[in-house]
């Protein structure tokens, strides 16, 4: 007789062997057929259960909702909208910009994420910010930038265009030289890293340069340069006796040239008192001067062996040495590149299209860049370099869009998350070329 134990286990080995030939092809396997579904969702669960868990600590640890975006400091955004507000005095004000809500609150802001109807019930205010102000900031640092000052051509004359990118790609001229003019009709010589205006009709065909191939600029192109002397007739006294060299007299402004086969031709000008060095560039302008009244005289060196020799003249010294040959454009665009400290005239690529459309909040003035091109991620703080006649006091952000806003004090530099310490020194003639925006200043 069996007991009822052995009837149940006999039943469910039967039963068993039934869910075995149903699902498995041999019903004899010693494995279970529903093993691997029974720890699956035991393992799931388990899963389940631990990542629940970690949410909850993160969830107290880092609580993101509820109150938190009522803390000082947050920029509130709905998460529907994308409205911004920041939490004045218990209320609600929606902040006009990205720019004023770190001016506002004094630093980078944290950023809650609200769903609109958690702030349906708060009471709210007026905007609060600076109209016009940016709403994207650069980032402080960063690679050297590189300005460069292009002319373009419109149908109504000349215009200047700004590009300031992370590295410039123009062509250096080498020791070219260009002729340029401005729309007030003066001339001026553009050589390597200064320009020198032209008092005299005769200057260019002195230098070896044809007045006519001058190129029109405006005169924002041409401030981007350092200036240097003038060249026309040299300031020099001529007539009066002066010292007899190699047996005959001569007169004050007698122009001696000495050939020499290695070095090049040496130049001295007669003055009261002895000779005075003078380079090419200098006795071409002598050689070409109306109110010069002797021509060049030939003496060999060892005839000025008795001669006083005066110390040369600083001036000419930012004049070329020698005349220099004119520069080839070749099709492209004059421009002047502002890398580091120094200026240089380099061959850029034409420019074309029309000039930049008026930006709202945005003055423009005579001296703005028609077209102001700024390389993505290339924003960053400038202050005026210090010149003469300019106190190098101002500091401005120039964002991506190509516009310059006036920082007012180095708490809103750093409110903007730009020290101001990181400034990078810019000539004024160059921060002139970008349209100004609003004053930045920390918002009470």
């Amino acid at each position: 007789m069996y007991s009822r134990r052995d009837q149940v286990q006999a039943h469910s080995f039967l039963v068993g062997r039934l869910v075995s030939a149903v699902l498995r092809v041999d019903p004899d396997s010693l494995d279970r057929p529903l093993r691997r579904t029974v720890v699956g969702l035991f393992g799931g669960t388990a899963v389940a259960g631990l990542v629940l868990v970690v949410i909850l600590v993160v969830g107290l640890l880092s609580p993101g909702g509820g109150d938190a975006w009522r803390e000082p400091g947050a920029l509130i955004v709905a998460e529907d909208t994308g409205s911004r507000y920041v939490m004045v005095d218990g209320r609600l004000r929606p902040v006009l910009n990205y720019a004023s809500a770190r001016l506002l609150l004094g630093a980078a802001p944290k950023v809650a994420t609200v769903e609109s109807a958690d702030l349906a019930g708060m009471p709210q205010g007026g905007p609060v910010g600076i109209m016009g102000a940016p709403d994207t900031l650069p980032t402080a640092g960063g690679a050297p930038r590189a300005w460069t000052v292009c002319s373009m051509s419109t149908p109504d004359g000349p215009a200047v265009a700004l590009a300031l990118t992370a590295d410039g790609q123009q062509i250096p001229t080498a020791d070219g030289a260009l002729l340029v003019r401005t729309p007030n009709g003066t001339t001026h010589l553009a050589w390597r890293d200064r320009r020198m205006r032209i008092t005299a009709g005769w200057v260019p065909t002195a230098l070896g340069l044809d007045p006519g191939t001058a190129v029109r600029v405006t005169e924002s192109w041409l401030n981007a340069l350092p200036a240097a002397p003038d060249l026309g007739s040299p300031k020099v006294q001529r007539g009066g006796d002066g010292p007899v060299i190699a047996g005959r007299p001569t007169t004050n402004g007698l122009l001696i040239q000495v050939p020499e086969a290695v070095v090049g031709d040496r130049f001295y000008l007669v003055q009261p008192g002895g000779l005075l060095p003078v380079s090419a560039t200098v006795a071409a302008l002598l050689v070409a001067d109306p109110a010069s009244t002797e021509p060049p005289r030939q003496v060999t060196g060892s005839a000025l062996a008795a001669s006083t020799m005066l110390p040369a003249l600083d001036w000419q010294n930012a004049l070329p040495a020698e005349p220099p040959a004119a520069l080839d454009l070749g099709g492209g665009a004059p421009c002047v590149r502002w890398a580091g400290e120094k200026a240089e005239v380099v061959v850029g690529p034409k420019v074309g299209g029309q000039p930049d459309p008026a930006v709202q909040g945005a003055v423009r003035d005579s001296r703005t860049a028609d077209r102001v091109l700024v390389a993505p991620g290339a924003g960053l703080l400038v202050r005026t370099r210090p010149a003469p006649g300019v106190p190098g006091a101002g500091m401005y952000l120039v964002t991506d869009a190509g516009t310059k806003f006036p920082v007012a004090s180095g708490d809103a530099a750093a409110a903007l998350g730009q020290p101001a310490d990181s400034a990078a020194p810019v000539p004024a003639d160059l921060i002139a070329l970008l349209p100004t925006g609003p004053v930045l200043d920390k918002i009470a």
